[in-house]
């Protein structure tokens, strides 16, 4: 069992609990105890704040993924690069705060009539953000040294266990909605202390100026790459983040915080990408380091076929499901249906395009992901500021699925015309068309008015034709050999192919 396969397989249980325990807090808990304003505030604070931190970390996590395996050497302390990387950092977080402070009058205005509990609140996005600046800065670095689990617990789920027990607090009226807010920045702050904690007690905290002859050979690439990933992270929180504080500016809060608790739902579709894409990112800055393009066109086709088949899955339990989940919310929510149709399918698109994003940026034609992200952020605002006015949240998820899809295929096509790989095979195509078909059957089935075994026999029926087809037909080895290993069926297992995690 290679590293890919034990790392991915511990990622996917712990985010797929912390997908859980997030849909506990955000889609049960948030909109029951508080109203659709606060929700958008608590919603939106910490988009807002990443984006804040994606800038303030001056592309470290990015330098850190593409550059550290030539850094890497225990004895040497990795050169310094911990101690260089958080003197980057730091200086980020202080001009982004000067920034923020000067700006603030104009951003002020975009929300005072509307949402304007956001500028009350204005001044907290500063710690919070400082929290999120060294958790991203700490968990790049853990994980460029394959140590993925820690951060990501903490990340998917002590975080959200820590959610709970506030919104709980809140709940049984033992604090305010400002006290809310108080403790969940604390908890943040938690949170990063643990991983620093973490990284010490791995032995790996090496805070002295280190010189070494490397920083003479690698400092002028590295600063490139840097300055252009900086601006392509930026654009991509940007991505995620500009629908719902253009909702907050054009409509309210209250829209903003269903618009996002229905994005939330959606992005449960990319749960199974996001654990595989953490271990894959370091992978294939080492191919190619390496210049083993083999590997990478492997682990590219590979990858999307799996993410093809489970994000085909989800997307048919998601749709299949949509009365039974908007059940378990209040009734204003149900304005965002169409938006939870249209947020899915841009999502299970993005998931499906595999490791073309990452090929990109890992190479040495990496500028051109920038360009592209500026192509995606420049239609996003545009078809924002067309659709939110006319269709309100619908319009803001009719933008993103768009922009997804157009940003994706420039993407695709860029690999295919640079580096000769595309994924897409024959089985991808049956694939497809057996999603298509499982959802006709689906969608035909009538409703039971038991929330509860309607979702259970609906997500039943999608297992046994979706799933059943799938390893039936043996399309993936990866996806039949994993169910082989949890089940024992010997007629599942697939000797064929090496698998994409060996």
């Amino acid at each position: 069992m290679g590293i890919v396969q034990k790392e991915s397989v511990k990622l996917t249980v712990v985010i797929y609990l912390g997908s859980a325990l997030g849909y506990l807090n955000k889609v049960l808990l948030l909109t029951n105890f508080l109203t659709a304003t606060q929700v958008g505030l608590i919603n939106i604070l910490p988009s807002v704040a990443v984006l804040y931190a994606q800038f303030a970390t001056l592309g470290i996590p990015s330098i850190s993924n593409r550059f550290f395996p030539f850094f890497h050497n225990k004895e040497k302390r990795h050169h310094g690069f911990f101690f260089w990387g958080n003197v980057f950092v730091f200086a980020g977080f202080l001009l982004s705060t000067i920034l923020f402070i000067l700006f603030k009058p104009a951003i002020a205005g975009w929300y005072a009539k509307n949402s304007p509990m956001i500028v009350d609140y204005y001044y907290y996005l500063i710690l919070l953000a400082l929290a999120s600046v060294y958790f991203q800065f700490f968990e790049s670095y853990l994980r460029s040294l394959l140590k993925t689990v820690v951060p990501t617990f903490l990340n998917e789920v002590f975080s959200k266990i820590l959610v709970t027990i506030c919104i709980s607090l809140f709940a049984l009226k033992w604090i305010d909605f400002h006290q809310l807010i108080i403790i969940y920045i604390g908890c943040n702050f938690l949170n990063t202390a643990i991983l620093l904690v973490y990284i010490i007690y791995l032995k790996q905290f090496f805070f002295k100026p280190e010189k070494s002859k490397m920083y003479n050979r690698l400092l002028k690439p590295i600063l490139l790459y840097g300055s252009f990933t900086i601006l392509s992270v930026l654009g991509s929180g940007i991505l995620v983040n500009i629908d719902s504080l253009m909702i907050a500016s054009k409509l309210d809060l209250a829209q903003a915080g269903i618009y996002t608790t229905i994005f939330l739902i959606a992005t449960g579709l990319t749960v199974p990408y996001r654990s595989i894409q953490k271990i894959t990112y370091p992978l294939v800055g080492r191919f190619w380091k390496n210049r083993d393009m083999k590997a990478v066109s492997d682990l590219y086709d590979k990858t999307t076929l799996v993410m093809m088949i489970i994000g085909g899955g989800l997307i048919l339990l998601l749709f299949g499901n949509i009365d039974s989940i908007f059940r378990f919310i209040p009734a204003e929510y149900s304005v965002a249906r169409y938006s939870f149709y249209l947020l899915c399918i841009a999502k299970y698109v993005d998931m499906v395009a595999g490791l073309n994003g990452i090929i990109t940026i890992t190479s040495k034609k990496y500028k051109y992901d920038l360009y592209f992200m500026l192509v995606l952020v420049i239609l996003t605002i545009i078809l924002n500021l067309v659709f939110i006015p006319l269709y309100g949240i619908t319009g803001a998820a009719l933008a993103a699925m768009i922009s997804l899809v157009v940003y994706n295929l420039l993407r695709l096509i860029f690999v295919w015309v640079n580096f000769k790989m595309q994924p897409f095979t024959l089985n991808c195509f049956w694939i497809l068309l057996i999603t298509i078909g499982t959802w006709g059957i689906v969608h035909f089935m009538p409703y039971l008015h038991n929330k509860y075994i309607s979702l259970c026999l609906n997500s039943a029926v999608i297992g046994i034709l979706y799933f059943g087809s799938i390893l039936l037909f043996k399309f993936s080895p990866d996806i039949n050999n994993m169910a082989y290993k949890f089940t024992g069926l010997k007629f599942l297992k697939m000797d064929k192919e090496k698998s994409m995690f060996e």
